[in-house]
């Protein structure tokens, strides 16, 4: 088998013999993401339980808050209330869960905690009735979360839903985020300005009215430099907004796409003591949970050197809600659930991850970062051609419309007309149309792409942010397409043989390929 490292290829060059006719292709040092495993189970419950949230108090314990019911959202009274455990040891040990707060007339859900300046515990939550939420709400602990004072409504407008914790802005005030996600005209992010002294509270939108796809979970924090900035999930884009104050959240700035790409699930956000701003979020879709810095309070993300920090389990789809806590000045900690309805239930699970996953080191990769290619082509030397073949590769984290993909060409005439093995991942907006973590054949003929055969991807999930290897290998007639050496499609070795890479509208890096030696050909006999 000879192998080609790609980590000697200068800034923009390209290796000897490759050809690539589609695409914009050169070298670039990029990180290579190691999979994060420093996992551990909080609960385990046979109840469905989600959306935790986590921090640290004074005294260095560890508070979880997480949704316990019997189902998503069923909007019954009696399905849902917010449980609490702690942490004395940094996350080795956790305590039996206990009730934070209960209410036997609504669906109590959507937790988030906090610890301010003075100690105090603050606990946010709505609450959920028949398909409609009742305001946001708000608890205080000055024992650590042992005992709580009594709810406070903290929202001016009904039928919104908290997520992120309350942030302290050091003028007397708290910040509170929540949004309403609705079908009405004038639905918004908003965030309110709480007096814990008088109770009062002033409910700005900090979102355009009517704009559904940005009026949904928001997280904040304050970055070094004084501005408040905040991530909103979208409804529709595949991608993180950003919104930013200059004032303490008096004002804020019209929102902005960012280059983080979370699609249908809500990020988490925390500055850490290095000052760099730290968000947690889902890759793409719901899949791969993903640590991304931010070196200049929130001005850019470093999106493609992103670190891994938990893989989905294949088969659970309600899962995700990252939430993050620094733990000390090399590591930080996040809590997330992947979860069934009752009986089945699920777990919330604590993960720890080194910040020198941030800043690891970059190595020289050969880099497809044209968006709107479809297909970006990378042909083989011919000498590889038609031979055994396996390509290591990951998406970087940038994204062109979906369908996005990485397959292997079994046979190339021009980008109208090719023959493909693909990996397909990029769920389309109504979440239905287009199928993910699918592998697939492909025959394009004129510019008219016509699926073959095509299956979900199995023994994995590869539609995450770490280094996949894509192959195939010849088994009697048939080649036989793999993703991390696990047997995918099967199709005859007539329809040609591996001739390239190639790539659907992402940013993808390809770190080595490896292939079979061609036999040489016997030397003619001298005469």
């Amino acid at each position: 088998m000879r192998q080609l490292s790609f980590a000697s290829l200068p800034e923009g060059g390209t290796p000897p013999e490759w050809r690539f006719p589609t695409g914009a292709w050169g070298g670039r040092a990029l990180s290579r993401p190691t999979v994060n495993r420093a996992r551990s189970v909080v609960v385990r419950s046979e109840r469905h339980v989600a959306f935790p949230g986590i921090c640290k108090t004074r005294s260095g314990a560890l508070l979880v808050v997480y949704r316990e019911g019997y189902a998503h959202a069923s909007g019954n009274p009696d399905d849902g209330r917010i449980m609490l455990t702690r942490s004395c040891d940094g996350g080795r040990s956790w305590e039996e869960p206990v009730v934070a707060y209960d209410d036997p007339e609504f669906d109590d859900r959507n937790a988030a905690i906090s610890c301010m300046r003075d100690g105090t515990v603050v606990l946010i939550w709505d609450k959920y009735l028949h398909g409609k939420h009742h305001w946001a709400w708000l608890s205080t602990s000055q024992d650590e979360g042992r005992s709580w004072s009594p709810a406070i409504r903290v929202s001016d407008t009904q039928d919104v839903h908290t997520r992120s914790p309350a942030i302290d802005l050091g003028n007397g005030k708290w910040l509170i985020p929540y949004s309403e996600s609705t079908d009405s005209p004038t639905v918004a992010t908003f965030f309110s300005h709480f007096d814990p002294a008088s109770h009062a509270f002033d409910e700005v939108a900090v979102t355009p009215r009517g704009q559904r796809n940005i009026a949904d979970e928001v997280c904040v924090t304050r970055a070094p430099n004084g501005d408040l900035v905040a991530l909103i999930r979208s409804n529709t884009d595949p991608v993180l907004f950003q919104i930013v104050s200059h004032d303490d959240g008096r004002t804020w700035s019209p929102p902005w796409m960012t280059t983080i790409p979370s699609q249908f699930t809500p990020a988490d956000l925390i500055t850490l003591e290095n000052g760099w701003l730290l968000c947690g979020f889902s890759f793409r879709e719901r899949r791969n949970e993903r640590l991304v810095v931010s070196r200049d309070n929130g001005v850019s993300w470093d999106v493609e050197n992103s670190a891994d920090l938990f893989v989905a389990t294949p088969s659970v789809s309600d899962r995700s809600y990252p939430a993050l806590v620094q733990l000390d000045p090399q590591t930080v900690g996040a809590v997330l659930y992947e979860t069934a309805p009752a009986p089945e239930g699920g777990a919330i699970y604590f993960v720890t991850a080194p910040l020198s996953a941030l800043s690891a080191p970059k190595q020289p990769v050969l880099y497809q970062g044209d968006l709107n290619a479809d297909p970006a082509v990378a042909l083989f030397p011919e000498t590889v051609a038609g031979t055994p073949v396996e390509v290591a590769y990951r998406f970087t984290g940038r994204f062109g419309p979906p369908p996005n993909a990485a397959g292997l060409l079994l046979e190339y005439k021009d980008a109208q007309n090719y023959t493909a093995l693909e990996f397909q991942m990029g769920t389309s907006a109504d979440r239905q149309s287009l199928p993910t973590n699918y592998v697939q054949l492909v025959r394009c003929v004129a510019g008219q792409r016509e699926v073959v055969q095509g299956q979900e991807a199995r023994e994995g999930q590869y539609d995450t942010g770490n280094m996949h290897r894509l192959g195939a290998r010849q088994e009697g007639d048939e080649w036989v397409m793999l993703l991390d050496g696990n047997a995918q499609l099967r199709v005859p070795l007539s329809l040609g043989r591996p001739c390239g890479f190639l790539v659907r509208r992402a940013a993808v890096a390809l770190y080595e390929a490896s292939w079979l030696e061609a036999p040489e050909k016997p030397s003619p006999k001298a005469r």
